[in-house]
């Protein structure tokens, strides 16, 4: 399967712009700023998931979930469903290259006028509102293709029982544009899409290749113009360093966390933080904790975007309220877009009293512990609109049937799905504790507007007959804590730095009061929307994430070349991948500047100076076969140096090389393990490491010292043509060794059985050549 990510071997030492994240402003800024020519590079600390490999079973699904709880973190910190645990409010994003844009409900839906006419937003883009706002509403309209569900498509039961009860409740009822796609072909940027088959897994990511998730659109279009993508990097923080910006980041599932290895680097002219309204918040504080100045407005006004989950449980009619998962499409009922009806209820007399009503599916892959769950909440917490026994009656059949055949049948298929937005009060805290991002809002669900939701709800239900069951962590027992799927806010648009983090054009001001700013540090996404929107807030997002890339291009003469060709080519990607192994380890030792000629006598000096040299390096083989049959085929490395020598802080590696067993020069009973390591301080300076381990049957046992010590020369340059600047002996550490064989793992191995094929051919192969020069 091809992808829009590069290897990380690949990274450059510098760009022109860095974005960090890959959602909505993530992807908007790559797109647009590769088109206006920009050198771009993206890190996402999420992986490439492409349709076809989002989880559609139970056990698949547990093996994607992220947990991050007040104590500790559960689950991989690259899984796709990304929950956050707090006191007052819980969140659920997504973690992917795409971002939310993978498991959100495709809303496409512009926040009403008098959202802009809030105090809360800078000046200049209140002023903006009928101009380059409009504009950027209408390019992100332009990219992901935002349509209505199809009149002519087959009719869906959850969308008539919205309809139902918007009949009821006398209000607007309408089927807004979704980013799906109803036909089959090849879109505007070369990706082939098929029509949307209903299955109502959206929110659990579309194997259909149907959603119109970032991935379908603005990251190819990046990829198109030249934007290079890389995945799994964890960014920890910025720092300024003359005029350039160094972004600090970790590779994750490399195995470096296991050594405690100091982050890598990549530095850049303009960064834009892009990491979600959590992310890009985190990566600020932590930055402000290590000496950024910033506003002390980092953090402050989050909100949930006055989001409500509830239920309307085991009604009188069919819902069909339960995607797919992984039954077959044929033969089944349609479920539907996870979102595909609105009752709007904005138009009130007082803004913040709006709200909105749509109707939703959830995940076949949580079908199997729906019944239990429901009928146990229901039990407790819901409110029957409905009365008699006769009812009664046929609700408990309903019930037991669910419970004895699953979830689409009886109480569960009869379940209708509520998501609510209205309008909090965007009092939220973000802040650091222990290093992790914690948020605090006392009392966020006893605000009044969440009554008056639940009573709504409880209204829509009546008509269906059925039993409406609010969050079930909004009650007396959690002292009625919220859950979001639209966090908003930390680091919010503002005048000046008193009341915000950024101004208008989305530059992070430079001190806690005033309008300076730093020029090339940008923040664009969800995080810098400064109060609730009312409304699913993608195309807002998305519209000030389009505005903030104009002002970027006009600010430097830069044009953005915005036209679509009338015959798209796919873009760019990468050939499939084959399979590879990679690695880490550490090696220890000592380096001297004093003495350039001799190994063993630097390393002495070296010792004696207390000059130590270690690293922490990932050994990364693309083909595996190629690294097995051809001695002379390079594997890539990237890490870390730590050298006092050199520098005070440690220094990146990227596009260094490994040979593994290449025969030495005139003694063919004799190999080496070659290492070219090209480094980076973080004030620009170059290094040039050579190494080499030498494989040669000496009297003794001499198997574990040989594999083990490497004989370094570092030079004063970028290769190995600059003065040598001195010389010295790292060793690998027993307990270092046992850490190193745990991260030894394979890539892009199909299966499981292939990986360990893969695994054994690497083993054989090591372990015969040294049988063969040892024994």
């Amino acid at each position: 399967m091809t992808r829009l990510s590069s290897p990380i071997e690949n990274l450059k030492n510098h760009y022109k712009v860095v974005i960090i994240g890959s959602g909505y402003g993530g992807g908007i800024a790559a797109s647009r700023l590769a088109r206006a020519g920009q050198q771009v590079c993206l890190l996402e600390r999420g992986k490439e998931f492409q349709p076809g490999e989002y989880p559609n079973n139970e056990v698949k699904s547990l093996g994607e979930i992220q947990v991050d709880l007040p104590t500790k973190r559960i689950g991989s910190c690259t899984g796709l469903y990304d929950f956050h645990v707090n006191k007052d409010i819980n969140i659920f994003v997504g973690c992917g290259l795409g971002g939310t844009s993978l498991v959100n409900a495709n809303v496409s839906l512009q926040a009403e006028p008098r959202v802009f006419a809030d105090q809360r937003w800078p000046q200049e883009l209140r002023d903006d509102v009928k101009t380059l706002l409009a504009e950027g509403y209408r390019r992100a309209e332009e990219m992901l293709k935002p349509t209505a569900y199809p009149q002519d498509f087959p009719p869906l039961p959850k969308l008539d029982a919205l309809e139902k009860s918007s009949k009821y409740l006398n209000e607007n009822f309408y089927r807004p544009p979704i980013n799906v796609t109803f036909k089959d072909g090849v879109n505007h940027v070369g990706i082939e899409q098929n029509k949307c088959n209903l299955c109502g897994d959206c929110v659990s990511g579309c194997n259909n290749k149907a959603k119109n998730t970032v991935l379908m659109n603005y990251l190819p279009d990046a990829k198109n113009h030249g934007a290079e993508i890389y995945t799994q990097v964890s960014v920890r923080q910025v720092e300024k360093q003359n005029n350039r910006w160094l972004v600090h980041f970790q590779l994750l599932n490399a195995g470096q966390e296991k050594f405690d290895a100091p982050a890598m680097f990549v530095s850049a002219d303009i960064v834009i933080l892009a990491a979600g309204t959590l992310g890009s918040t985190e990566i600020l504080l932590r930055s402000q904790q290590a000496g950024l100045a910033l506003s002390s407005q980092v953090g402050h006004n989050f909100t949930g975007n006055g989001d409500v989950l509830a239920f309307g449980y085991n009604t009188e009619q069919k819902i069909n309220g339960v995607g797919f998962g992984n039954r077959p499409p044929s033969g089944q009922e349609p479920v539907g877009p996870c979102i595909s009806g609105i009752i709007d209820m904005r138009e009130q007399p007082r803004l913040d009293n709006g709200m909105v009503i749509e109707e939703g599916s959830i995940p076949g892959a949580l079908a199997p512990i729906l019944p239990k769950s429901l009928a146990a909440v229901g039990t407790i917490l819901g409110k029957d609109t409905d009365e008699g026994l006769g009812d009664r009656l046929q609700e408990k059949l309903r019930e037991a049937e669910s419970l004895t055949h699953g979830a689409y049948t009886g109480a569960v298929r009869n379940t209708q799905t509520y998501l609510v937005m209205t309008h909090d009060d965007a009092a939220g805290e973000m802040y650091l504790e222990n290093d992790r991002l914690r948020i605090r809002w006392e009392n966020v669900g006893k605000q009044s507007i969440f009554q008056r939701v639940n009573d709504r709800l409880t209204e829509a239900t009546r008509p269906l007959g059925g039993t409406q069951i609010p969050n079930p962590i909004w009650t007396n027992l959690f002292g009625h804590d919220l859950i979001t799927v639209h966090p908003l806010g930390g680091c919010i648009l503002a005048g000046n730095a008193e009341h915000g983090v950024v101004n208008h054009k989305g530059q992070v001001f430079s001190s806690n009061q005033g309008t300076a700013v730093y020029e090339n540090l940008y923040v664009s996404d969800g995080s810098v929307i400064p109060r609730t929107l009312g409304v699913n807030p993608l195309l807002t997002i998305s519209a000030i994430a389009e505005r903030c890339c104009a002002l970027i291009a006009k600010d430097r003469g830069w044009t953005i070349n915005y036209n679509l060709p009338s015959a798209p080519t796919s873009p760019g990607v990468n050939t499939p991948a084959k399979v590879g192994i990679q690695f880490t380890e550490t090696m220890r030792g000592y380096f001297s500047t004093e003495v350039k000629d001799d190994y063993q006598r630097a390393a002495q000096q070296g010792q004696k100076d207390r000059s130590p040299l270690q690293f922490t390096l990932t050994v990364i083989a693309d083909d595996l076969e190629h690294l097995l049959n051809d001695p002379k085929h390079p594997a890539k490395i990237v890490g870390t140096v730590t050298a006092p020598a050199l520098a005070t802080e440690p220094l990146t590696v990227t596009n260094g090389e490994f040979n593994l067993f290449v025969v030495a020069q005139d003694q063919h009973e004799t190999r080496q393990m070659l290492y070219r390591l090209p480094m980076t301080t973080e004030a620009g300076q170059s290094y040039y490491l050579e190494g080499y381990k030498e494989l040669h049957d000496d009297p003794g046992f001499d198997l574990w010292s040989d594999t083990t010590t490497l004989y370094i020369t570092v030079y004063a340059g970028d290769n190995n043509t600059n003065p040598v600047l001195g010389k010295g002996i790292l060793k690998i550490q027993p307990v270092d060794f046992v850490k190193q064989m745990t991260t030894l793992k394979v890539t892009n191995a199909p299966s499981p059985t292939e990986r360990l094929q893969a695994i054994d051919r690497f083993s054989r192969f090591f372990a015969g050549t040294l049988s063969e020069l040892y024994l």
